[in-house]
């Protein structure tokens, strides 16, 4: 009987940041929450996950990116499948094996809830894995297309195409472009090789990983704090752990309300 495929539902800029590592890690927000055994999340779901939906932050207000297509437009998206196996647990058995704080827990089911996810669908495993070891996937107009080739290799035209159309990648070009202008303005002797060899395709290509590592990044992170792909980094944050010790003994609704108002800020 053919296993059950799982997905990890993440953004092109993100995905840059997996290849550096050579790993799909764990949460590193659950790690800040002190959650004893951080979870790496992937979702059944092969349409797409609502749960991973990011908080973005264009440069004129901040809001959801919910959709795939949102995602294509504006940070790019992709996804990595693997096969569920033993190593996988349900979100209901994650609540134990991790020893997470039961209301952050139950904060993650409404949150998901609200957004349309099913929490069956849910299943955590808790330690990296090999990117070398996992198909990956990229949307563009409508189609999930392999990231690989026939012949295994990565297919960079693909990627670079994706990348380059996404709102970060043009930003952080519009950025690098007024950094030459001004360059050109300090510098008028710059003599015409030297500003070809800056402007031209192959030092375009060479910069594309630095365009959206650092002038992506910093759009995102400056404005709207951070572009975190995983399931857990998009629905929680550093002050949610002060709400849990401040109000764990009360066991009321004010804690819910406090962590709410948390989301809602986000």
């Amino acid at each position: 009987m053919e296993k059950t495929l799982i997905y990890h539902y993440t953004s092109l800029s993100h995905l840059i940041e997996i290849f550096k590592t050579g790993k799909l890690l764990t949460s590193q927000t659950e790690k800040m929450l002190k959650v004893k055994k951080p979870g790496l999340w992937f979702s059944s779901n092969s349409n797409w996950e609502p749960s991973a939906f990011k908080r973005f932050n264009d440069g004129k207000k901040e809001f959801d990116l919910n959709t795939p297509e949102e995602f294509e437009k504006y940070i790019g998206c992709a996804r990595i499948i693997t096969k569920l196996n033993p190593l996988f647990v349900t979100f209901a058995k994650y609540k134990h094996k991790s020893k997470v704080n039961p209301l952050l827990w139950e904060k993650m089911a409404e949150i998901g809830k609200s957004k349309g996810s099913d929490t069956n669908e849910w299943y955590a495993t808790f330690n990296p894995l090999n990117i070398n070891s996992l198909d990956i996937e990229v949307y563009e107009n409508g189609n999930w297309i392999s990231l690989k080739k026939e012949n295994g290799e990565f297919d960079t035209e693909l990627f670079n195409r994706n990348l380059e159309k996404t709102f970060v990648y043009k930003r952080g070009k519009e950025m690098e472009e007024k950094m030459m202008e001004e360059l050109k303005k300090q510098n008028p002797e710059i003599n015409k090789e030297k500003e070809i060899e800056l402007k031209g395709e192959e030092v375009v290509e060479e910069k594309a990983e630095e365009v959206v590592e650092e002038k992506a990044e910093e759009l995102v992170e400056e404005k709207a704090e951070e572009l975190v792909e995983e399931k857990i980094e998009e629905v929680v944050e550093e002050k949610v752990e002060e709400a849990i010790e401040e109000k764990a003994e009360e066991k009321s609704k004010g804690i819910f309300s406090s962590i709410k108002k948390l989301f809602e800020k986000k």
